[in-house]
């Protein structure tokens, strides 16, 4: 059902149970009539809790209760931060025309959807605030990920390329004078786009990084030696040889963020499925309309999840 018909159920709630006491209303008054039969008012209002009202009441006291306690716990997100999470969105409905015609269909305002991640968003930072991850975690998502972190045999070059022989040549001629500066020949004279601003450093390659002249040539020098000029693919190349790594497994401690952003991902469905069903079961909810509470009720006994943002079934819009 669009969100706008959820919407005028809870208008219709509203008006039957809250704002005009029921005893004021006609229950039996008809809405329609199909050969000769009656649909009333009373029969439209109790399918609109059973089929609509009930999930939509819920969703508003979530949001309410995660704004009591983003405000109680000063758990914020800034407006780039709510940016970002709206071009992600946006990105996984599949492009900003696709995006504007679910809205237009489901009659919502980019500013509504923007506030309904805002509220998902919070959902997650108060999830993980009360589902911290210790050491025992990291490690343990690190050793079961060895291979993830393994890296071969590597070298770390400083390269020159140049499209005639000739340049190679001559710069080659330089780097034979005693006070020869690799790294600022490349800066100056090298063709290669990609390393030339560094002065030619690749940082630590492994053999299948480069065409296989370099790596060849790359693996069997010593560190500190320098290349001849040798033929390319693209053309000629000078190298020299900064450093060897063996194979090894990238440690622990440099890779502490990176394990962490990993494994809140893993644990996040579930720290926001915890978190929801402690805060449904500790607010006091009045809901004096008895089959209204009833199906709250049991949404709530279903755990059924927080996710206003859906444009589309089936389509999670939250980051996650």
């Amino acid at each position: 059902m669009p969100r706008t018909a959820v919407r005028l159920s809870l208008l219709l709630l509203a008006l039957a149970g809250v704002i005009i006491p029921v005893a004021c209303l006609s229950q039996q008054r008809e809405l329609a009539r199909v050969n000769d039969q009656p649909i009333t008012e009373e029969e439209f209002r109790r399918a609109l809790i059973v089929q609509e009202g009930a999930r939509m009441l819920l969703e508003m006291i979530d949001t309410r209760l995660i704004m009591q306690a983003a405000a109680k716990q000063n758990v914020g997100l800034t407006d780039h931060e709510l940016d970002l999470k709206l071009q992600q969105a946006i990105a996984r409905i599949g492009s900003e025309r696709d995006f504007d015609e679910q809205l237009r269909q489901n009659r919502r305002s980019k500013e509504e959807f923007r506030e309904e991640l805002r509220a998902e968003a919070l959902l997650e930072r108060l999830a993980l605030a009360n589902h911290p991850l210790d050491d025992t975690d990291l490690r343990q998502y690190y050793a079961s990920h060895q291979s993830e972190f393994s890296y071969p045999e590597q070298v770390r070059l400083r390269l020159m390329l140049f499209r005639e022989k000739a340049s190679a040549d001559t710069v080659a001629s330089a780097l034979h004078e005693p006070d020869a500066d690799f790294a600022g020949l490349a800066k100056a004279f090298s063709e290669d786009p990609a390393t030339k601003d560094e002065g030619g450093d690749t940082g630590f390659v492994s053999r299948t990084d480069f065409a296989k002249p370099i790596s060849d040539r790359a693996f069997a020098m010593k560190p500190g030696q320098t290349s001849d000029v040798f033929q390319v693919p693209d053309g000629w190349a000078i190298i020299k040889l900064e450093a060897k790594r063996p194979a090894g497994v990238q440690p622990f401690e440099g890779l502490r963020d990176t394990l962490k952003a990993r494994v809140q991902v893993q644990h996040l469905e579930q720290a926001v499925k915890d978190w929801l069903k402690r805060a449904r079961a500790e607010a006091q909810l009045k809901i004096p309309d008895p089959m209204l509470a009833t199906h709250v009720k049991a949404l709530i006994e279903a755990e059924t999840p927080f996710q206003p943002s859906n444009l589309a079934p089936g389509i999670p819009m939250a980051p996650r």
